[in-house]
């Protein structure tokens, strides 16, 4: 009798939230094909975001820019040195043969007129003397036009070459910071897969 009493009891007092095997804060329950389902979506929102930027270092890009500007600069200098020897030199070496000339003709007169006697012999030193002035400047020229423009060849030369050479050397580094810079952001942009988690509830 006792018995029939609580089971009539228990069958008319409100469900209580204790009695469920969820908790309150469990939402309802999902099957697990509905689950599977829904995981590629979530494994999409998951998947970590691209960078804005493609490379964020611009420290990097901006070394990368001054090499570039400073090769060219130096490549622009390179072409404007001239070698050998200079307009100058030329055109001293030039004028001064054609005024060494005059020793041809000024030697000549100035021994004949040492040797004469007489009118003759002034008048022969009066031309000889004047000519052979004329062909020792012409000689001078010569050599000064040849010494120095040697000179000026083997500077720029030596300079050249320094600036070749520095400039191997940028271009060297310019290289290595291109490469350096490209196997970033290859590593940077590599896709990186995402493993969705399932939660399964039975």
């Amino acid at each position: 009798m006792l018995s029939l009493l609580a089971a009539v009891l228990l069958s008319s007092a409100p469900a209580s939230s204790s009695l469920s095997l969820l908790t309150p804060d469990e939402g309802p329950a999902h099957s697990a094909r509905l689950l599977v389902a829904q995981a590629p979506a979530a494994g999409a929102e998951e998947e970590v975001p691209s960078p804005a930027t493609a490379f964020p270092d611009g420290g990097l890009d901006a070394r990368i820019q001054e090499l570039t500007q400073r090769v060219g600069l130096l490549q622009e200098e390179i072409d404007g040195i001239r070698l050998g020897r200079p307009r100058s030199s030329k055109v001293m070496t030039t004028f001064g043969f054609i005024m060494a000339a005059a020793l041809l003709l000024g030697v000549p007169l100035i021994i004949d007129g040492l040797m004469e006697t007489g009118t003759d012999r002034e008048l022969r030193l009066l031309l000889g003397v004047p000519l052979t002035v004329v062909g020792v400047v012409g000689v001078v020229m010569i050599v000064t036009g040849f010494s120095r423009g040697g000179r000026i060849a083997r500077e720029n030369k030596a300079r050249r070459d320094a600036l070749v050479q520095e400039k191997t050397q940028l271009e060297t580094e310019l290289r290595d910071l291109q490469a350096r810079r490209d196997g970033m952001r290859s590593r940077q942009w590599q896709p990186r897969p995402s493993i969705p988690l399932i939660a399964m509830s039975f």
